[in-house]
Order: structure tokens, then C-alpha cells, then sequence
């Protein structure tokens, strides 16, 4: 379904050129190495495209399977490759023939790309081979950065490439339209044929869509490659965030059922569910704000604004540096862009404004009041959230790395706001994106940050004691967060003593496993432990119920102690108790043996 780009064996030079400076250029918008630069070396190496290795292997530029120990980021797929002979020469300009492996690509755009790639990320020593290559702006500067870097032995290299770019006016493919560029954040190219040309309005508005199914980027991008689709979009944005590019920003995509919204009108289509509300994954909804910002910024806007209504939008004429957003479903009898993501759009505007002032002002078209210490709608205070897998960032934003991901759908403290919606955990594991989309807020915390005692912990309504675990599944984590690894997990729904709370909600189990998530919705307060309950040894005894069938006999109190079987289902009477391996042991009145107190009840 891939819209390919192959050398063709029968193109002139001239055709060669024209075919190439496109490509060229379109890669130069991510790479930063010149257009022209990047022709001249592929008509050079590739004899315009005439060579064995451009024909059979789609490699304009010699790539062999060995570049630099292959340390720098690559496209190739590392695995394809075209063996054969080769010249080089040496210092001096002798001629010898080695035999060499080649990368072999699938097509010539790919090609461009590695290339680029190796350009600007291989190294020498501790600094980058062709430092300054990417960004240069005069041609020869970047041909004698690319000779000085060693790429080529030809000692007549630098002049031979700027022969080429005077020779084709290669320049030309430079020239950057301000505002009319491609974004940096494709992944992937699928070029559809279905577009008007050139734009006839500037970019002032940014419509995504839901493409009605969980496609990658280069499946959003094979539906629109046939010129019977009669439809297109500018970017496509796979369910695992990948972006493709399938019509050029500069012009007029078929995708809003308007002429008029999308000639001035980025077009996105978003990889959704199949069916009402059309959700998204937290891939897409993330790179959807990373792409409007980069959008919004090469454009030269620094608010993107949302009305939430019809009239209103299509009536407003944005400022200069305004951008609007606008949905499908305004143009024809759809959904489009769905529930799911019309409900967000508020929070989208909201993000992206603040992303672009740098402040953590809001960007919705309403504005609206704040609280003390609030950022647009947002707060410090309690938040809950609400989605399953939130990531907890290094920063605050999606620019940032990964800490962990918030998997309880727990209550967390956040003590700072900064970019319209990222909220700084107090536990110091790192931000969440604390917007409506994914948390909601419970309320404002208190100062502290622990208890011991059987008080309240403070900025909490937790408290030492014991708790009822009413889940099928609640995991023991090695520390008071999710940013902290398990220790196993509770199963059978029993009764459990804290010694500590930190963190909000999480307690320290007696028994030393680990911590726990104590928060009501996962467990209910039972009341303060009695001073002479389970501890690290005691004779007094007292019954349990055993709910799990699984649950072992132990010859001893520890997992190191053979088995004596399972204890079946029932109230037992247990007469001492010993804390091993992370759990506290009861010893069966019967003289059975002994049974992990963790997973019963005591009565």
C-alpha cells in the first residue's frame, strides 16, 4: 500500500535532478542539511541514478553496511544489503578495488534519509564527524565540512559538488517558505496524489480528524494513495504515535469536506476505535499537541484557540499570530473527528498555547478564572486519575523521558503546575499531565509528607493502621509509588496493618513486603492496629479465615521450609507468629505447620 520512490533506469539527467531536489528537499526540513547538497551528492555517487548500487539496491550514495562502527541512528533495517566491487583512492589519488557490502533500501527516499542520518550523527571521538553540517547555509561551507569530516577520498570532491549545484541550480530546492514547511516529526512519507497544489490562504487553522480504526502511520498513509479515494490529509498519526506525511503542508489537502476550511487548514487524521466515541490512544492524543505545537511555531503562532462552536469559529478572523482549530463534523453530515477527541479539543488548545508562550497560561478561545497557584484551569492540590497507563515524565512535558507509568488510577499530590497542565508529583518521581483528559481534581493538599503514628498522614485522610484490601489484585510496590518496583502482589482480599503513609496514600506493610496503595478505591479503613498485634515474634493466639484454595502449609515460618501441603478454605486458630521473608508466619494450633499471614483474614 507504501508509496514508494525507485530510481528508474531510464531517466535522463535532467529528469534525475528534478526527481531528487523535491526529495531532497523535503528531507533537508528535517535534517537541516541543505537541499542542494544533498542533490548534488546523490547525482555524483549515483551517476543520476545510473549506478549498479542506485539500480539494484536503491543506495544513491554508497552507504556500506559498516559506517563509522554503525553508532549513530539509522533507517536502514539494518539486515538488507548488495554485495560488491568498489574503487576507492588513496591520499594521493591512486585508484585500488576492494570488495565491499552495501545497505540496500527499499527505496530512494529511505536512502536520503540514511544518509542524512549518518551525516549528522556519526562521530569521531567524543565530537560528531561533520559537526555544523546541519544548519549551514552556504553550500561550499557544507561541502568542505562534509570533505574535512573524511566522507570522501577524492581530493577534487568539494569542487565537484559545487560544479553540480551551480551547474542544476540546485539552490533552488534551499528555499524554505516560511510557514509553508514540513514538520519535523515525520516518521514516515506516503504521498497521495489527491490535493489541489499550492495553498490559496495561509495556514490559520489546524482540523484532525479520527481515521476510524487503529492504523499505523503507514496504513493512514496507504489510504489515500490511489487517485480513486478522491481524499487525503496532510499528516497522519499511527496508534503508536508515528506521523506520516501525505501531502505536503504547502498544499491544499481533501480531507474536510470543505474547500474553503481546508485551504487554510492543516489537516491530521488521528488513528481511532472503530465505533463510538472513536477513542484514541495516549500515543496519538500526545504527538496530536506535539504536532500542533510544531506546526503552530513554524507557522509563526503562539495561541491556538478552540471556541467549541460553529458560528462562532467560522466567523472569527484569527489575529495574526492565532491559530484555530476546526472539525469535520461542521462540513458534512459526521462525527468526525468523534466524541472522544471533540471533548478533548479544549485541552488540546489549552496545551499547545501554553507549550508555545513557554508560560503556564491557558489557551483556551473563553479563558477563564483561576485558583491560587493554578495554571489556566489547573491547580496544585489532590488529582485522581483516571486513565489506566499515565506516563510520570522527567519534565514537564511530552519532550521530556519517561520515569515510570501510573497504572492504579490512584490519588497524587501535585505541588507545582508549569505548561498549562503538567503537574510536579510530590513524591518527586517526576510530572503527569494532570488535564481533565486523564485526572480529575479531588481537592487541596495540606503540608508534610509522612506519618508514623496513628494520626492522620498529613496532606491526607490516610492513617496508620488496618485496612481491608477490596480488589481481586493490589500490587506491592518496593517504595511508596508506582515509580517503584513490585514486591508481588495481594490477592485474597484480606486485612493488612501500616506502619507508615507517605506519599498520600501509600502504606508501609508490617510485615516489611512492601507498600501498598491504601486509597479507597482500593482498600477501606478497618481502624488502629491493636499495640499487641502480629509482629516480629509473638506466642498469643488468635483465629484467621483462609479464603484461597491455593494457600501453602509451611514446615517452618519461611518459603525456605518444605511444604506440608495446602490449607483448605475455613477458620483457623493460630499460636505464634514470626516475621520471614517479607511476611509474617502464623503457626497452625493443629500442628500442621505454618501459613503466611498476608493471605487470610484475621477474625
Amino acid at each position: 500500500m507504501i508509496r514508494a520512490v525507485f530510481v528508474e533506469v531510464s531517466m535522463t539527467e535532467k529528469e534525475f535532478v528534478e526527481k531528487i531536489g523535491p526529495l531532497a528537499s523535503e528531507d533537508m526540513s528535517a535534517s537541516g542539511i541543505l537541499a542542494s547538497i544533498t542533490a548534488a551528492q546523490a547525482c555524483l555517487e549515483s551517476g543520476y541514478g545510473s549506478t549498479e548500487l542506485a539500480v539494484n539496491a536503491n543506495n544513491l550514495f554508497g552507504m556500506k553496511c559498516s559506517l563509522s562502527g554503525n553508532t549513530w541512528a539509522s533507517v536502514w533495517d539494518g539486515v538488507s544489503k548488495y554485495t560488491k566491487q568498489t574503487k576507492e583512492q588513496d591520499e594521493n589519488g591512486n585508484e585500488y578495488t576492494i570488495t565491499a557490502d552495501f545497505r540496500k533500501y527499499p527505496d530512494i527516499l529511505t536512502s536520503i534519509k540514511d544518509h542524512s542520518c549518518y551525516l549528522n550523527g556519526a562521530m569521531n571521538g567524543n565530537r560528531k564527524r561533520y559537526e555544523g553540517l546541519s544548519g549551514e547555509k552556504d553550500y561550499r561551507k557544507a561541502a568542505e565540512l562534509i570533505k574535512a569530516g573524511g566522507y570522501a577520498t577524492d581530493v577534487a570532491y568539494v569542487d565537484k559538488l559545487c560544479s553540480l549545484i551551480e551547474r542544476w541550480n540546485l539552490t533552488q530546492y534551499d528555499k524554505e517558505d516560511a510557514g509553508m514547511s514540513n514538520s519535523s516529526l515525520v516518521n514516515c512519507t506516503v504521498k497521495s496524489p489527491n490535493h489541489s497544489g499550492a495553498r490559496t490562504h495561509s495556514i490559520d487553522r489546524i482540523t484532525p480528524h479520527c481515521v476510524v480504526g487503529q492504523l499505523s502511520a503507514e496504513s493512514i498513509g496507504g489510504c489515500f494513495d490511489s487517485s480513486n479515494v478522491q481524499a487525503s490529509c496532510n499528516y497522519g498519526i499511527g496508534k503508536d504515535g508515528r506521523v506520516v506525511l501525505v501531502v505536503d503542508e504547502c498544499n491544499r489537502s481533501w480531507c474536510s469536506s470543505s474547500n474553503a476550511n481546508d485551504q487554510r487548514a492543516v489537516t491530521i487524521e488521528c488513528a481511532s476505535d472503530m465505533s463510538h466515541p472513536y477513542a484514541m490512544t495516549n500515543a496519538v492524543y500526545e504527538k496530536l499537541i506535539a504536532l500542533c505545537v510544531d506546526i503552530c511555531r513554524r507557522n509563526g503562532k503562539t495561541k491556538l484557540l478552540w471556541f467549541g462552536d460553529k458560528n462562532k469559529t467560522l466567523n472569527y478572523s484569527p489575529k495574526s499570530n492565532e491559530m484555530v482549530l476546526t472539525v469535520h463534523r461542521w462540513f458534512a453530515n459526521k462525527s468526525c473527528p468523534g466524541d472522544w477527541l471533540y471533548s478533548r479539543l479544549g485541552d488540546v488548545a489549552n496545551r499547545v498555547t501554553a507549550q508555545l508562550s513557554g508560560s503556564s497560561g491557558g489557551g483556551t478561545a473563553s479563558g477563564g478564572n483561576t485558583g491560587s497557584g493554578s495554571a489556566g484551569n489547573y491547580k496544585t492540590g489532590l488529582y485522581k486519575v483516571n486513565v489506566g497507563d499515565l506516563n510520570i515524565r522527567k519534565g514537564p512535558g511530552t519532550n521530556y523521558g519517561t520515569n515510570g507509568v501510573i497504572t492504579d488510577k490512584g490519588t497524587y499530590t501535585i505541588t507545582e503546575i508549569q505548561n498549562g497542565s503538567w503537574g510536579k508529583l510530590k513524591s518527586g518521581a517526576g510530572w503527569i499531565n494532570v488535564s481533565t483528559a486523564y485526572c480529575s481534581y479531588v481537592g487541596s493538599a495540606s503540608g508534610g509528607t509522612s506519618s508514623s503514628g496513628g494520626g492522620s498522614a498529613s496532606g491526607t485522610t490516610y492513617k496508620t493502621g488496618t485496612y481491608k484490601v477490596n480488589v481481586a489484585e493490589l500490587n506491592i510496590r518496593k517504595g511508596p509509588g508506582t515509580n517503584y518496583g513490585t514486591n508481588g502482589s495481594i490477592k485474597d482480599k484480606g486485612v493488612y496493618t501500616i506502619t507508615e503513609i507517605k506519599n498520600g496514600s501509600w502504606g508501609k506493610l508490617k510485615s516489611g513486603a512492601g507498600w501498598i496503595n491504601v486509597n479507597k478505591a482500593y482498600c477501606t479503613y478497618n481502624g488502629a492496629a491493636a499495640s499487641s498485634g502480629v509482629g516480629s515474634s509473638s506466642s498469643g493466639s488468635f483465629q484467621v479465615q483462609v479464603s484461597i484454595s491455593d494457600l501453602y502449609i509451611r514446615k517452618g515460618p519461611g518459603t525456605n521450609y518444605g511444604k506440608n501441603g495446602f490449607c483448605p478454605k475455613g477458620v483457623y486458630t493460630i499460636v505464634e507468629t514470626k516475621s520471614s521473608g517479607g511476611y509474617t508466619w502464623g503457626r497452625l494450633k493443629s500442628g500442621a505447620g505454618w501459613i503466611a499471614l498476608e493471605h487470610t483474614k484475621r477474625l
